[in-house]
């Protein structure tokens, strides 16, 4: 063959590189380190690379993972190594996708929103399909135009390029969507495929291109989500069956897709929110920021990272911009960041794909990740009994980010917290408190609800129990629970089926008034014994 060069052969020996870089060096390595701890390599930055790239890299790549939750760092100082996989991590890594997307998809199947949730990663494939930036250049030509001719025609040509300029921006506005950029962008999505009612061909071609024309949108975008679209529901239908839908069942999607309903558009802010942990920001508080910049402090965000140190600012495009910093969200989180320069050079920072989010969200959906610190238990509000976990949960204090602003508490399960090393319990708990509570609540009847009529029986409320005062009734029972290490129903039940069937009855008696003796061993004796018929047909 022949190869024909638009360059002159000096350039290309004296300037030009022999062989192109390697790729490992030019790429993300997010997902090949994630490949790599799922295959149970302990330390991948000792890993030897045919060609190693830089350590921040792979640093910056192993702390994104830590971040979203695939990776866990918390025993590095004790085993060695670098971190190991966590069971998100495993799942994540079994799909061809970027560890953001991936963890998106994830999270949305699991809430039931995944056909949705394949529009929005879609999108993040490409660029924005709005016309945004032929809307700068208009405004740019506009303020150039404007005062320089006073001509008749100078006159009309720039009224007419007004006129055109705000329909544009009036076909941009029925895409605004309180929930972002994201989910604006969706409604784009699910209306342009409807536009052409999957007919095929030229026909649908060219509905497409005239919606695209009527709406302020790019059409050759549209149609690179939706290819992207295909892929991902083809992928769904592979991997991801159990999360059901159209394309985990069809591996595709349909024309006539309803738009999210309230509680879905919940569920799928959540799962944006979730795989871009690392990008959340948070609207500067009064007296945060100093100095002069061309936009308004007041209307300035802190990242949650310390490693941006730079102000960020919503780009005036973005359905979620506003004026008056009043309107703006306290929290957000954004997909990247770009660096602009102002008319007189000064440089900003804005986030693109900007999504408001609730701050009672983030301790939640940053469970087993690093960017979420916890500390001390609270003792307010109280301790529960959650049935679903079976467990007692408290709150606990909440940091989020390397700045470590506080978020609304996060419940735990009391014993996992309270047997931390790191954590300061103070005068509020004591190290049986999660033995403590659950004596109040198993005579409560919340635990096992068949002994719920014991409480009209006993001589004392149960909540003396957490009120530490020195009964001997309250330290029998807390002591019997704690030395036996049952903190749970599935503990008490396995105790009387495999230990004792007696356990706790003693400590019961002192409870219980002495005219009611009988009648409380016999709800006692017949609770017991249907716990354990339940235990052995279960176990």
């Amino acid at each position: 063959g022949h190869c024909y060069r638009l360059y002159s052969s000096s350039l290309y020996a004296r300037h030009m590189d022999a062989f192109a870089l390697p790729e490992i060096l030019t790429r993300p390595l997010e997902d090949v380190l994630l490949a790599m701890k799922a295959l149970n390599v302990s330390h991948v930055s000792k890993f030897p690379f045919p060609t190693p790239p830089d350590r921040s890299q792979v640093n910056g790549a192993l702390k994104l993972l830590s971040s979203l939750g695939c990776v866990d760092m918390s025993d590095v100082e004790a085993e060695g190594g670098d971190g190991h996989v966590t069971k998100l991590g495993q799942a994540v890594a079994k799909l061809p996708l970027g560890v953001r997307y991936a963890k998106m998809l994830l999270v949305a199947a699991h809430a039931g929103v995944l056909d949705y949730a394949i529009v929005v990663v879609s999108i993040l494939s490409e660029s924005s399909p709005f016309h945004h930036a032929s809307l700068e250049e208009d405004k740019d030509e506009d303020e150039k135009e404007d005062g320089d001719d006073d001509s008749l025609d100078a006159v009309d040509r720039l009224q007419e390029e007004k006129q055109t300029l705000a329909k544009k921006r009036e076909s941009l506005r029925r895409w605004s969507h309180k929930h972002g950029d994201i989910m604006a962008a969706m409604l784009a999505v699910g209306a342009f495929t409807y536009a052409g009612r999957g007919a095929g061909g030229q026909s649908e071609k060219l509905a497409g291109k005239r919606f695209c024309e009527e709406n302020g949108l790019d059409y050759v975008i549209m149609t690179r989500i939706q290819k992207m679209r295909s892929h991902l529901a083809s992928l769904a239908k592979n991997r991801l069956t159990a999360a059901g839908g159209v394309a985990a069942t069809t591996g595709g999607f349909v024309s006539n897709m309803k738009p999210p309903s309230k509680s879905e558009e919940m569920y799928l802010v959540q799962s944006i929110v979730s795989g871009l942990l690392d990008n959340v920001a948070l609207l500067a508080p009064p007296g945060s920021m100093s100095g002069e910049h061309p936009f308004g402090l007041r209307s300035a965000y802190l990242s949650s990272s310390a490693a941006i140190k730079q102000p960020l600012f919503i780009d005036r495009n973005s359905t979620v911009y506003s004026r008056d910093f009043r309107q703006l969200p306290q929290f957000v989180c954004y997909d990247s960041v770009i660096s602009k320069t102002t008319r007189d050079g000064a440089p900003v920072v804005m986030m693109k794909n900007v999504t408001p989010l609730e701050s009672n969200w983030l301790g939640d959906l940053a469970k087993g990740s690093d960017i979420v610190s916890l500390g001390k238990p609270l003792s307010s509000p109280p301790p529960t009994y959650d049935a679903d976990k079976d467990a007692i949960v408290c709150s606990v204090l909440t940091k989020y980010g390397s700045r470590g602003w506080e978020i609304p508490p996060v419940k735990r399960v009391m014993s996992e917290i309270l047997s931390r090393t790191e954590t300061k319990r103070g005068a509020d708990f004591l190290a049986d408190d999660s033995f403590r509570w659950f004596a109040k609540f198993l005579l409560e009847g919340k635990v096992i609800p068949e002994l719920e009529p014991l409480k009209d029986l006993f001589s004392d409320n149960p909540s003396v129990i957490t009120q530490r005062r020195p009964l001997f009734k309250v330290t029998m029972l807390v002591t019997a629970l704690t030395e036996a290490r049952v903190d749970s129903a599935f503990a008490l039940k396995k105790h009387w089926a495999e230990k004792d069937d007696k356990f706790l009855f003693k400590a019961l008696k002192h409870w219980v008034k002495k005219e009611h003796h009988s009648t409380a061993k016999s709800i006692w004796i017949k609770t017991v014994k249907k716990s354990i018929k339940s235990w052995k047909s279960e176990s």
